[in-house]
């Protein structure tokens, strides 16, 4: 393993003609500093805008693309995983049935990781040499796939990862595929993996100090505020092959959130029990208990309601079920401290929570929107069913 300089290795391609790729192989490992930008010439929302990080409670760390979160010059790649001090993107939670996306953010827990390779690539509008991050796969999973974009809130995207053979898409809420871009902050150095040297005469010593990728950091506070509603038209640019959905029920955060904010000044705050729930009773759904998502039951794939998904980090209990009512739907729970999810049952037999108080365990993150509430867990789901016009609305009894 070699480590050359990144400005040599880039000036010397950029002798000879426009974008003369090094040779050599760059390792999977990088400690940075370093920045991911965003390409996607055919989309203007997100193309040449970075990677920002959004705090999202107990060390975790949603990822956009601006204008949200902070702006962050100090990633780093370890064997090919995007890291910033102890956490890592991984691949999991927010699994979309209507597309079968998951959401890309950062973590300590030992979530499946997105794998990248750094590569010599030719940037497509400047025709700068530049480090692609292709992605590799999910750690543990059939390699293959991509990461795309998604439009959440107030013009930004959150990344989600689209799996390998997906055929699936959002019709309201396209997830746009992208290209991460590596981009070096300072004078960062480039560890390189030499190949194969019969006759080792080659001129790699020919650097110069030039202006290197680091260029590319210019203005990425310039993203434009653009709605939600352009991603309609932008559709064409995603390389989604656009076979036809089977998904039926589809709910963009932008609906949600008009909702949620209605809402909430005609509905009760939802006062928490000394159980580890928060009754909602008052709002017309009864609390059925803590339900296991696919991670922690063992009768397959799938959610426990898989019909719509509304996320933010505003989430409290009366906003999703609000949502969830507004939309027609008897169940609605809430999972992750973000998550609300909507369905018509049945429960699947697997899925039904326990009626003890330990199998309430599970359900023991707080709403990011109301720290006094309860919103589900790490793969575990608050369950509510809207109670009858006029009848009974009492919560299920622990022991």
């Amino acid at each position: 393993m070699q480590f050359k300089s990144l400005s040599g290795l880039l000036a010397a391609a950029a002798v000879t003609s426009a974008c003369t790729l090094p040779t050599s192989t760059i390792s999977n490992t990088f400690a940075g500093p370093i920045r991911v930008q965003v390409q996607n010439a055919s989309y203007p929302a997100v193309n040449n805008l970075y990677m920002n990080l959004l705090a999202a409670g107990g060390g975790d760390q949603h990822l956009f693309v601006g204008p949200v979160g902070t702006p962050t010059y100090d990633l780093d790649l370890t064997a090919g995983s995007i890291g910033h001090g102890v956490i890592h993107a991984v691949i999991g939670g927010e699994d979309s049935t209507i597309d079968d996306t998951t959401k890309m953010f950062m973590t300590e827990r030992g979530d499946p990781r997105a794998l990248f390779q750094p590569v010599w690539a030719c940037n497509p509008e400047t025709d700068a040499v530049q480090i692609n991050l292709n992605f590799v796969g999910k750690q543990n999973a059939p390699p293959g796939g991509w990461i795309c974009v998604r439009p959440t809130f107030d013009g930004a995207h959150e990344f989600r990862y689209y799996p390998p053979n997906n055929s699936k898409f959002d019709p309201n809420r396209f997830c746009i595929k992208v290209q991460l871009v590596l981009v070096p902050q300072g004078t960062t150095t480039v560890s390189t993996v030499s190949t194969t040297s019969t006759t080792s005469t080659t001129s790699s010593s020919s650097s110069s100090t030039s202006t290197t990728l680091t260029t590319s950091t210019t203005s990425s506070s310039s993203s434009s505020t653009t709605s939600t509603t352009s991603t309609s038209s932008s559709s064409s640019s995603s390389t989604t092959s656009s076979s036809s959905s089977s998904s039926s029920t589809s709910s963009t955060s932008t609906t949600s959130s008009t909702s949620s904010s209605s809402s909430s000044s005609t509905s009760s705050t939802g006062t928490p029990t000394p159980l580890p729930y928060t009754d909602m009773t008052a709002n017309g759904f009864r609390f059925i208990g803590c339900a296991p998502e696919e991670r922690r039951a063992t009768d397959g794939p799938g959610r426990v309601l898989p019909s719509a998904l509304y996320a933010e980090d505003t989430m409290t209990n009366e906003k999703c079920m609000a949502f969830c009512a507004t939309h027609g739907y008897a169940y609605a729970g809430t999972e992750y401290r973000r998550e609300c999810w909507c369905g018509n049952g049945p429960i699947a037999p697997g899925r039904v929570p326990g009626t003890t108080l330990a199998s309430l365990a599970g359900c023991n993150f707080s709403c990011m929107g109301n720290t006094a509430q309860i919103c589900g867990g790490d793969s575990w789901l608050s369950l509510y069913q809207k109670c009858p016009t006029g009848g009974p609305c009492v919560n299920n009894v622990f022991t």
